[in-house]
């Protein structure tokens, strides 16, 4: 397969192992809290507590008061957008604690665009940014938000890493070239189930250690595509000529 040069290490469950209440957040590791149900309570502190710097999207807000209430070690650092979701008790008990709360009023960019641009100013140093949000209610949101993920990762900020952590998987995007994804199942952090989305375009995608690797094989939407394959190494390979959305499940 004739690929970019490109050849990264990637390790989905990083961000799922566990880290001690009270430790310091990892330097260059952000998070961004949409506005979606928290149902993962345990896995969610762990994100928050991997991140050094975390930004409730809007009502994003509301999901982490509604969660966790005013528990004193799981407050957002800033919350931003344009503040329409916002519930105004949940504004006035967050600013009483301490929290910052800052308008953005543009209409013509989503609290998503604007949560990664007031990360980027926040932490001009960062190298991964974690997204809590879902794809399991409208379609259109969810379409939405794979579509900015691919904008914001590929064209706007290529240097900074994108995780998006769902109610069930941690997906990531694979750039042309080879990845090296480690998946130790061992750990109990991720379970077996993968996917390889070619949502931005046709690919020719080749694999190892999957239960169903393939070769220099086409993949488009309306053709083949390869979902709810098998892990069945502690490390997979995917060579891939255009772009792919990784799709793991997460061990709930």
């Amino acid at each position: 397969m004739a690929t970019e040069s490109t050849h990264v290490q990637l390790h989905p469950a990083k961000y799922l192992q566990a880290k001690a209440e009270g430790s310091n957040g990892e330097s260059g590791v952000a998070l961004i809290i949409l506005n979606s149900p928290i149902t993962d309570h345990e896995g969610f502190r762990q994100l928050y507590r991997h991140a050094s710097f975390r930004l409730c999207a809007d009502g994003g807000a509301n999901r982490l008061y509604d969660a966790f209430g005013t528990e004193s070690n799981i407050l957002p650092d800033l919350i931003h957008g344009d503040l329409d979701s916002l519930d105004a008790t949940v504004r006035e008990t967050y600013e009483k604690l301490g929290v910052q709360v800052s308008e953005d009023p543009d209409q013509y960019s989503t609290d998503f665009g604007k949560a990664i641009t007031n990360v980027i100013e926040h932490l001009p140093e960062v190298g991964d940014i974690l997204i809590h949000g879902s794809l399991g209610g409208r379609v259109d949101q969810g379409i939405g938000l794979l579509h900015e993920l691919y904008r914001e990762q590929k064209f706007r900020h290529p240097k900074v890493r994108f995780w998006l952590f769902t109610e069930a998987s941690v997906s990531i995007l694979l750039q042309s070239g080879k990845s090296l994804l480690q998946t130790p199942l061992g750990k109990g952090l991720i379970k077996r189930n993968i996917g390889i989305l070619p949502l931005y375009g046709p690919a020719n995608i080749s694999t190892q250690g999957l239960e169903w690797d393939v070769d220099n094989w086409p993949t488009e939407m309306g053709g083949q595509v390869s979902t709810s394959n098998h892990i069945v190494a502690d490390s997979v390979t995917i060579e891939t000529d255009h772009d792919v959305l990784f799709t793991v499940e997460k061990a709930l």
